[in-house]
């Protein structure tokens, strides 16, 4: 049976991307069974986001969309639940949600810093751009950081930044994504946002997604695995 905790994990996940957008002036649509952006989203986000288990209509839907422009579409099915191969679509990673009930704030050995100022992001960007490649698009706008329920942070050791995270508190979970960080600090990070989390939204549960290599540490950090997800691409 499906979790309240998974499918809270998948509409914050899908409010997150859907801020992503929003915050570059272009929203996406919201249905019953779907998010999705019908001109196209930003590197490493999705076109669309599967938010029920349902097989026929979604893939219906998503037949609809993919028909709508002939571009490359990229698909998160967040319940592993649909068959987009007959669409033409392959499947480019599988992963696992993840979730913690109840954040324990601890201490790290880092400094956090809140990103606030547009140079406040510039800096973060920077920092998450050395971990993920030259990246040439704008992906995360001023917009974002003006939102109350969006954090990103910034971990410093000995004054010099060693990783950090985005924080997201909506559908009554907080999502943590785009986590990086120098490579031995990995797990420590990890931690730290966690600590961060339930310090800035006691209370509520933790949650995101993983794979690899990641998915490992963070069940080692006190994650419990929620269901397993997949992302479809199909080129133009």
């Amino acid at each position: 049976m499906t979790s309240s905790l998974l499918r809270a994990a998948v509409r914050n996940n899908a409010y997150w991307c859907d801020a992503v957008c929003k915050a570059q002036g272009s929203p996406g649509e919201f249905t019953s069974t779907l998010w999705f952006h019908r001109r196209g989203t930003p590197p490493f986000y999705p076109d669309a986001i599967t938010l029920t288990e349902t097989d026929d209509e979604t893939a219906e839907a998503i037949a609809t969309l993919v028909n709508s422009e002939k571009r490359d579409w990229a698909v998160k099915d967040s319940y592993a639940a649909v068959d987009l191969a007959p669409l033409g679509f392959t499947i480019l990673f599988e992963a696992e949600w993840i979730g913690m009930r109840t954040p324990i704030p601890a201490p790290s050995p880092f400094t956090w810093q809140r990103m606030e100022s547009a140079a406040d992001l510039a800096r973060w960007q920077a920092e998450w751009g050395k971990a993920n490649g030259p990246i040439t698009q704008t992906i995360f706008t001023e917009p974002l950081l003006h939102d109350p329920e969006i954090t990103f942070l910034l971990g410093f050791e000995h004054g010099q930044p060693v990783g950090g995270g985005i924080l997201n508190h909506h559908a009554g979970v907080v999502g943590h994504s785009n986590l990086f960080a120098e490579d031995r600090h990995g797990e420590a990070i990890r931690r730290g946002l966690i600590a961060q989390a339930a310090r800035l939204y006691p209370g509520e549960p933790l949650v995101g997604y993983e794979h690899g290599d990641d998915l490992d540490e963070a069940l080692r950090t006190g994650f419990e695995l929620l269901g397993p997800l997949r992302i479809w691409l199909k080129e133009a």
